[in-house]
């Protein structure tokens, strides 16, 4: 009888995991996005002294931060997950985690070429643009138009920016008043506006 109660069980894990993974079941905690923030507020602020300790030390420094954030975000989604009994990722969890892994892989290799020519400001909106094109993903897929909105504003004004800079010939260097500007907008989109989202979220939920 116990051997019979134990299968049973297991196959009622099995079918409700199943349909889990084929609902629109996106279980989230959000306090990663204010892990994200304050990681967000880190790189910003400290990029150019991070590079100037040299290529590689600067790409090790922000892979690092990048991966803590990563290790931070699974360990909420495992504990989330847990409080509905779900041992593994939804198909949806692991969509939004691969899509951000990629582009955060390839934005540290950008991040590290453009640095090399004191491309700074490029840096920032790269980031503002492939970050925010992010979260419109995730706010499209999982019909949280917080996120959404978030995307569209900051992917237009990281656009308006590099047109913007591009023309007044401010590319390259830290001196000038639109690098200033440029990194106000970075700190704003990627690290005041999320924390807002979530924060609203977390009353929603």
């Amino acid at each position: 009888m116990s051997e019979e109660k134990e299968e049973a069980l297991r196959q009622i894990s099995e079918i409700k995991n199943h349909l889990v993974d084929k609902q629109s079941f996106f279980p989230y905690n959000y306090n990663a996005t204010y892990v994200w923030s304050v990681i967000a507020v880190i790189l910003t602020l400290g990029i150019v002294p991070i590079y100037a300790l040299g290529m590689v030390a600067g790409t090790s420094i922000v892979f690092v931060l990048i991966a803590i954030g990563f290790i931070a975000e699974g360990m909420m989604t495992k504990k989330v997950n847990q409080s509905y009994d779900i041992e593994d990722c939804t198909v949806r969890q692991q969509f939004i985690m691969k899509n951000f892994l990629m582009m955060s892989w390839y934005l540290i290799v950008m991040s590290t070429v453009l640095a090399m020519y004191d491309l700074y400001i490029p840096i920032y909106l790269i980031w503002l643009f492939m970050v925010s094109l992010g979260y419109y993903a995730v706010g499209y897929v999982l019909n949280i138009k917080g996120f959404s909105l978030m995307g569209q504003f900051n992917t237009t004004v990281a656009t308006i920016l590099l047109a913007l800079v591009a023309y007044n010939g401010k590319l390259v260097g830290t001196d000038s008043i639109w690098f200033f500007v440029v990194q106000g907008a970075v700190l704003f989109g990627l690290a005041v506006l999320p924390a807002i989202i979530a924060w609203y979220q977390k009353k929603e939920v």
